[in-house]
């Protein structure tokens, strides 16, 4: 797997979701709704003989929805965070046919405020789990 391939793949994917501006590495500034993919915590080689299988743990996304006080956000931030549905991140990033990689899993979801330009968002910040082929 190629850490760029694999992070243009997800973030094509993610882009099929309505109205949601992404990112396929963390942007200088936003305009949410906006989602990003971050840098994995771990990329591990040789998870099965033959550089048959690499793996990267918990590569983050961030899917930030708008002011923490805003009603909007919460409502908005619910269609993302959901186990089903068009605007689904889990839904949307598992049903996916890549070419980067095999499986992508949507691990878990914990949500934050980041500030961004002095404005605090509510964002939700999603692991993922892939797994594809080890480079030659």
């Amino acid at each position: 797997m190629n850490l760029d391939d694999v992070m243009d793949a997800v973030a094509a994917q993610l882009d099929t979701i309505s109205g949601l501006r992404v990112f396929a590495f963390p942007p200088d500034s936003l305009s949410p709704p906006a989602a990003w993919i971050g840098y994995p915590e771990q990329y591990d080689y040789d998870a099965t003989y033959g550089r048959g299988m690499d793996r990267i743990s918990n590569l983050p996304l961030v899917v930030a929805v708008g002011k923490v006080s805003d009603r909007s956000a919460r409502d908005l931030v619910g269609q993302y965070v959901n186990g089903s549905g068009a605007a689904s991140v889990k839904a949307v990033l598992e049903s996916g046919a890549y070419s980067a990689f095999h499986t992508l899993r949507v691990v878990s979801v914990n949500f934050d405020i980041i500030t961004r330009g002095g404005t605090d968002y509510l964002a939700a910040l999603f692991m993922l789990d892939i797994a594809g082929q080890g480079s030659a």
